[in-house]
């Protein structure tokens, strides 16, 4: 899978989902962010606009996760992982529709 070359992932077995027992070549966090991505166009064409500092707020959960693993004040697992990082990707995602929609409105005022 020469696509997750180009992840910035420290691909530790031990902390990547498996498929039929061989690890994927990404970690689970960081997969998780890659579907998160996929909210992007639900965003884009969802008729409630959803305000940007959601997506800001959004990175929290995986930040503190991240955190306290890397400090060594707890353990996480692959689950946890999971779920931190599709709320991650799912809110870089709304940062990404809302730059856009504020790019498109600024240029329209412009020309």
């Amino acid at each position: 899978m020469k696509w997750a070359e180009c992840v910035p992932c420290h691909r530790r077995p031990e902390r990547c989902l498996r498929i039929r027992g061989k690890p994927m070549p990404i970690c689970a966090r960081c997969f998780s962010i890659l579907l998160g991505y996929g909210l992007i166009p639900v965003f884009f064409f969802m008729p409630l606009r959803l305000p940007w500092y959601l997506g800001i707020i959004s990175q929290i959960p995986m930040l503190v996760d991240g955190f306290t693993q890397k400090w060594g004040w707890r353990e996480s697992n692959n689950l946890l992982r999971v779920i931190t990082g599709l709320i991650s990707g799912g809110g870089l995602s709304l940062l990404a529709v809302a730059g856009e929609r504020f790019v498109v409105t600024a240029a329209e005022r412009v020309f």
